[in-house]
């Protein structure tokens, strides 16, 4: 049935009301927002790591080894999806329609031609990997480009309104089916090709969501002006992709060539887990700080107060689990993946701290994007890849093990980024204290006790089950009770956030 020209306008006006940011209930908003991301993340990351255990088991180290190597080349491609053009769209105080059909029509082009890119690419992969079934999943994962083009408008609507509910189910939905799909194709013996397809879907359902969700409907209109305007700060966003590419794929690169499909499986899928983690709980976390810090931009008394509200609640979040992955990961191993997973138990010790401080340190990039500082956090980020890619490089050779504690040591550059971006703000050292070491110290202390009580553990329980459920069961004991002694604040902060989500909910 067509729309009566009532609901027409309605959905017109959903849209218009984007075009200006709206700080009026900020603090109800933001707390709503992080109470759907962190029901989503919770979701999402049970499902993911559930689908990946099942998924182990039907599949061989190599499967993902293969997949690894793809994503290399994927990945190269995705850095010019991430072309800064939703994340302009968010950071602005005003937008008008033009620049969002401009935005549309320039991402789906994109889009269009990295799929051609990746194609033409794959003929080239034999001589990188000398690995022909990797040219075969890149000429079938290249569609996925096509697709995810037509999604960056969507999402910065969706952001700019913190419509965070309907990005919630957007992303749980889309995981489901991502997975579901994965792990179908599997059990039929597809092998690698099921987590080729299982990408794919994730993919497709995105953008059928996002436009039920937001009215939005491109017209045929694009302005060339508005590019060229943003290229700046467009391009400082490429820029940061780049960094974040090599970051992120110069060590599957150098295990891949060096080391084989079996073992980069095992590496991948270590840090795989540990990137879920920071993927869900921290960069969704930013998705909501950014929007949310751009209102504000001016307020430097109200931005401050946010800040380390939000930060404190991210690193409370975060350092026990990283630390926790660390301390049961080689309980964790054989009871997700399956003994022939076990190699990777010491690269998921250190990534799991590794992890731990990235992701808390994560709130300095909302920081510098919401006050239009891309390019002195591309510098920072400069700097940090050319340290990381060097030890990466030179631990190569010593094994994976090796690697991983380059990637740890690493991860502790990120502390001068941290710092840089809080005194943009005028706070100082005493307030990243205050945010990062009562919930460091009580990691630490619930990281010592796990493997002081890990050996005994080994006599009391047979099973590997029942020995990974009491490590986890005490380190939720001791975590929190240890956060309160060392500070009342995270206390104060849960309980603001329990008290805006569920008053939002009795206004609904």
């Amino acid at each position: 049935m067509p729309l009566t020209y009532s609901e027409r306008k309605n959905k017109h006006r959903q849209v218009r009301s984007a075009f200006n940011l709206n700080d009026n209930d900020l603090g109800k908003r933001t707390a709503v927002g992080a109470g759907y991301t962190f029901l989503g993340l919770t979701l999402r990351t049970i499902t993911t790591i559930g689908s990946i255990a099942i998924l182990a088991r039907l599949l061989s180290p190599a499967d993902f080894g293969y997949i690894a190597m793809a994503t290399v080349i994927t990945e190269l491609a995705a850095l010019f999806a991430n072309f800064g053009f939703s994340s302009v769209l968010i950071q602005r105080k005003t937008i008008t329609r033009l620049q969002l059909d401009t935005v549309f029509w320039a991402s789906a082009a994109l889009g269009l031609l990295l799929s051609m890119f990746v194609f033409g690419f794959s003929f080239l992969t034999d001589l990188i990997f000398k690995e022909s079934i990797v040219s075969s999943l890149l000429q079938l994962m290249c569609v996925a480009f096509i697709i995810s083009g037509l999604t960056p408008v969507y999402d910065a609507l969706l952001t700019r309104l913190m419509y965070f509910k309907q990005l919630f189910w957007i992303q749980i939905t889309s995981v489901l089916f991502r997975a579901g799909v994965a792990i179908f194709f599997a059990s039929q013996g597809f092998g690698v090709w099921s987590l080729a397809a299982g990408a794919i879907a994730g993919e497709i359902i995105h953008p059928i969501l996002s436009a039920f969700f937001m009215p939005y409907r491109p017209r045929m209109k694009f302005n060339m002006g508005y590019i060229k305007s943003t290229w700046k700060t467009n391009t400082s966003y490429f820029g940061g992709g780049i960094l974040f590419y090599l970051n992120s794929n110069v060590d599957l690169f150098l295990i891949g060539r060096s080391l084989g499909a079996n073992a980069l499986g095992y590496y991948q899928n270590a840090r795989s887990l540990t990137d879920e983690v920071q993927h869900r709980i921290s960069i969704p976390i930013q998705r909501v700080l950014f929007p949310a810090f751009s209102s504000i931009q001016d307020d430097r008394e109200r931005f401050q107060s946010s800040l380390k509200k939000s930060g404190r609640l991210l690193a409370t979040v975060m350092f026990p689990i990283g630390f926790g992955i660390s301390a049961v990961a080689d309980s964790l191993v054989p009871t997700l993946y399956g003994d022939q997973w076990l190699a990777m138990i010491p690269v998921l010790q250190f990534f799991g701290l590794s992890v731990a401080l990235k992701a808390s340190l994560s709130i300095a990039t909302p920081i510098f994007y919401s006050m239009d500082k891309v390019s002195l956090n591309l510098k920072y980020q400069v700097y940090g890849s050319i340290l990381l890619i060097s030890m990466v490089f030179i631990a190569s050779h010593y094994g994976l093990e090796a690697v991983a504690i380059a990637v740890f040591l690493g991860s502790l550059y990120n502390l001068i980024p941290y710092h840089a971006g809080i005194r943009m703000i005028g706070l100082g050292y005493r307030d990243a204290c205050g945010m990062l070491i009562p919930p460091a110290a009580a990691a630490a202390i619930m990281w010592l006790t796990i493997l002081f009580v890990k050996p005994l553990t080994e006599t009391w329980f047979i099973s590997a089950y029942w020995r990974l459920g009491f490590q986890v069961l005490l380190g939720a004991l001791i975590y929190p009770i240890c956060l309160l002694i060392f500070s009342r604040y995270f206390l104060s902060d849960t309980r603001f956030i329990v008290e805006k989500i569920l008053s939002s909910k009795r206004t609904q």
